[in-house]
């Protein structure tokens, strides 16, 4: 096997890191002119692969692990301490099941149906010029909420505006510039007090027929040893299904560019929408950017593409490098409606290596997000009634969606008007 080449750049400072954006990794990549490639980050050394190979093996809990692999900064922010994606073993096999026993067929249909309802109700109400991006927010905020059995109903309408862009923040706040990332802390004890508000209000007066709703999951969910969570890590888990459904928000918004930037792709789809509804999603998920990288401590020594990872070496997969892959998908940087036809059920309800925009393979057992299901009918939703319900004009706006801005989404946030 070959040593793995060290690069020259050497990401001493975030605004370097910023600045390269999702293409980072394949920088350091193509500098090293290897798929696999070592760069001093920090006082760190990391090492980034991407692929269909490199999937395969990192998501092997044999090879690799979690646990103390991601930096505080994102910890702080985007997933909290002690959540589900920071575990290994059976710890994680135990709580992971928590959020898979939430996502049958029945629920899902459920989550469906509030959505559809909650999203044709804002469209309906919409007069003039809006945003996608903050009419999607509201909405999958609201919706989500209803579904896991929260009930909004005792705030006023900026007390869940603010909760629904605390979501948000949290995000926006991991990779970004000092200023948003304190504001992202801030946004993040804000919603996790809430959040244990909610399981303790509900471990105090429980609602027989809700327990399988995810606020009472969480709030009677056990650990290893059949102790209640404490109510710190309960709120951080239930915050594990909010917070990533209305960073669905960014999908929207790229849904919006996808639509309406062009006309090509929406006179594809409406023409023949039930054929290639579900293959525009999963082409969405591939070809724009969104979650950009996961990190990893190497349990044993691995081999990968040639190149052999030392044990313990910490270790980033490239998710947007890996959906943008020429080894494995033609033309990667076309958008190709068509391309997954036949194949839209197995990239998301099996074992997946090659497209793994939210993860790679298997649910139960290894660290694939457990919300995937809930950005297809999300999308599907949103796909539906943005081209067969309702009918936009499309002003003059700025279309860009910078590769250097985490998470990223039109800088217009796509703007729609209805009449």
């Amino acid at each position: 096997m070959k040593q793995v080449p060290e690069t020259k750049i050497k990401l001493t400072d975030v605004k370097e890191l910023l600045n390269k954006g999702y293409n980072l990794l394949g920088e350091l990549r193509e500098e090293a002119d290897a798929p696999v490639a070592k760069a001093e980050f920090l006082t760190e050394e990391i090492t980034t692969v991407y692929g269909e190979e490199a999937a395969r093996k990192f998501y092997n809990p044999e090879n690799f692990k979690r646990e103390g692999s991601m930096p505080k900064v994102v910890l702080k922010t985007l997933f909290g301490e002690d959540g589900v994606q920071t575990i290994d073993g059976k710890k994680h096999h135990q709580r992971k099941n928590y959020f898979m026993d939430l996502m049958t067929p029945e629920r899902m249909e459920d989550y469906r149906a509030i959505l559809d309802q909650n999203l044709a109700t804002e469209l309906d109400q919409q007069h003039g010029t809006f945003e996608l991006f903050d009419l999607s927010k509201r909405v999958l905020f609201n919706s989500i909420c209803e579904w896991a059995g929260i009930n909004l109903a005792q705030y006023d309408p900026k007390e869940i505006d603010k909760l629904a862009s605390n979501q948000i923040s949290m995000i926006s706040g991991a990779i970004t510039s000092p200023t948003d990332h304190l504001k992202g802390v801030k946004d993040r004890n804000e919603s996790e007090g809430w959040a244990q508000s909610l399981i303790k209000e509900a471990r105090k007066n429980p609602v027989p027929g809700k327990e399988n709703l995810a606020l009472y999951t969480f709030a009677q969910a056990e650990d290893l040893e059949g102790e209640l969570l404490p109510v710190e890590v309960a709120a951080v888990e239930l915050l594990n299904i909010i917070r990533p459904t209305v960073a669905l928000t960014v999908w929207m918004a790229l849904m919006g560019h996808a639509l309406f930037s062009k006309t090509n792709l929406y006179d594809q789809l409406k023409e023949d929408f039930d054929t290639l509804q579900d293959s525009f999603i999963q082409e969405m998920r591939r070809y724009y950017p969104f979650f950009p990288m996961l990190p990893a401590i190497a349990l044993r020594d691995v081999e990968i593409d040639g190149y052999e990872i030392p044990k313990d070496s910490w270790v980033v997969l490239d998710i947007y490098g890996t959906n943008h892959d020429a080894r494995t998908i033609d033309h990667p940087e076309k958008f190709d409606i068509k391309r997954y036809i036949g194949k839209t059920k197995e990239i998301s309800y099996e074992e997946e290596y090659e497209m793994i925009a939210q993860g790679g393979g298997e649910f139960r057992n290894m660290h694939r997000c457990a919300g995937e299901w809930i950005t297809l009918h999300s999308m599907r939703v949103f796909s539906d009634q943005l081209v067969n319900k309702y009918n936009f004009s499309i002003p003059e706006q700025d279309w860009t969606v910078p590769m250097n801005q985490f998470p990223t989404y039109p800088n217009s946030k796509a703007l729609l008007f209805k009449e």
